[in-house]
């Protein structure tokens, strides 16, 4: 069963923000927790500090269903925490207490994928709109490498975006390269977003994960950067299917 709509995202890189911009708000690390057996659920954890909320610590964690891109059913798990001791550690433990009986179930810590690429906005000069990267962790040439390429478009604005003075957007993801040929297949598009998106101006791809099911095709995960106009960053995972 699933919960609700999501496109969903990754690992634990403390990102300080894009350079050339005006910053207010704070950008999200994230950690992914892994893969079920059969790659039909990929689960990540998403953590930080609301700093326009007076430093407030929080940790959220996610399970995607990677063949819908939804969340699945009861989840996500979501901890702010505003008593007096509370810091970014007992926030993250708390969360992944009450997400444990999910990663069990699905035994995400055994199956953790590959990270593919990663493409932080703290990089210098990095590409913010496409990435490419290889499914195999070897040294040498790059064999059958893979493209993704990142499109931004207007969508309608929630009445909950009214307000502000920027351009409410969705985002395409197109895959440009399959195992290294020129590739058009529209891996992903998004005409809504998820709710807790729902406000975003600017998407960013930071990154690719890969994972291997036995017998079956592999799941790719885009990782996408989401600002809302307080150029708060959050993550989207978004599950593709070459």
């Amino acid at each position: 069963m699933i919960k609700r709509l999501i496109i969903g995202g990754v690992f634990a890189a403390t990102l300080a923000g894009l350079p050339g911009l005006s910053l207010a708000g704070d950008i999200a690390n994230i950690q992914p927790l892994g893969f079920s057996a059969d790659g039909k659920v990929f689960g990540f954890q998403e953590f930080g500090i609301k700093e326009e909320s007076g430093n407030v610590p929080y940790s959220n964690t996610y399970f995607v269903d990677t063949d819908s891109g939804q969340y699945i059913e009861g989840t996500p798990f979501r901890t702010e925490l505003t008593d007096k001791d509370a810091n970014l550690s007992k926030a993250r433990r708390q969360n992944l207490t009450a997400a444990r009986s999910q990663m069990d179930k699905y035994d995400l810590l055994t199956n953790p994928g590959l990270i593919a690429a990663f493409n932080p906005p703290t990089e210098l000069g990095s590409p913010t709109k496409t990435i490419r990267y290889t499914t195999l962790a070897t040294d040498g040439p790059p064999k059958s490498p893979y493209t993704l390429s990142l499109g931004e478009m207007p969508v309608p604005t929630s009445k909950d975006c009214t307000a502000l003075d920027k351009r409410v957007i969705g985002f395409s993801l197109q895959m440009i390269e399959k195992e290294g040929a020129p590739n058009r297949q529209a891996a992903r598009q998004a005409t809504t977003v998820p709710a807790e998106r729902i406000c975003s101006v600017e998407y960013r791809i930071g990154g690719a994960m890969v994972y291997q099911p036995e017998g079956a095709n592999p799941v790719h995960i885009a990782l996408v950067l989401a600002f809302d106009a307080a150029r708060n960053g959050r993550w989207i995972a978004v599950p593709v299917h070459p």
